[in-house]
């Protein structure tokens, strides 16, 4: 998969709305089976997150103003109500990468490492916070651990154990 510094940092920078969402534990209960939220983008896009609960997994999907797709990404959700990885896909449906993500022992999210379809790492996002625990930036590194946007921050860990592009 070719690398577009320009996607990785668009990415990163949808992320950063969304980090409330990805770092916030779902809220279950015994009848909760699907909930749904939404979310209107500043740029006037709309995301809509559907929590199954019963199959520990969300699907997010974005459209522009006008009601076209955006892109998709299908989560897996943790036993600690977080979400372990997503499957991104485009406005087409096709697969473009595959997330994975880290949390610090407080919760928050460390680092996300985004995948190609041979598990192969494309690039690794290091979140910076600040001292009351507020998202305050954001590095990208290349496979190899070069800084390719974004400011310094602590060096990104070693990879984990590879999981397949649909995270199984």
């Amino acid at each position: 998969m070719a690398r577009n510094p320009l996607l990785i940092s668009v990415l990163a920078i949808s992320l950063h709305w969304a980090l409330p969402i990805v770092a916030q534990t779902a809220a279950t209960s015994s009848n909760d089976t699907v909930r749904v939220t939404v979310s209107l983008n500043a740029d006037g896009s709309r995301t809509v997150y559907q929590f199954d609960n019963a199959k520990h997994e969300a699907i997010a999907t974005t459209t522009d103003s006008e009601g076209k797709p955006r892109g998709k990404i299908v989560y897996q959700i943790g036993d600690a109500g977080r979400f372990v990885n997503g499957v991104v896909f485009g406005a087409d449906e096709k697969f473009l990468f595959k997330s994975v993500y880290k949390y610090a022992a407080a919760g928050r999210l460390e680092e996300e490492t985004h995948l190609g379809k041979d598990d192969a790492v494309i690039n690794k996002i290091v979140y910076k916070y600040d001292s009351k625990g507020r998202q305050i930036g954001y590095s990208v590194f290349d496979p190899s651990g070069k800084l390719i946007a974004g400011a310094a921050s602590p060096t990104p860990t070693a990879p984990s154990k590879p999981r397949n592009a649909r995270g199984r």
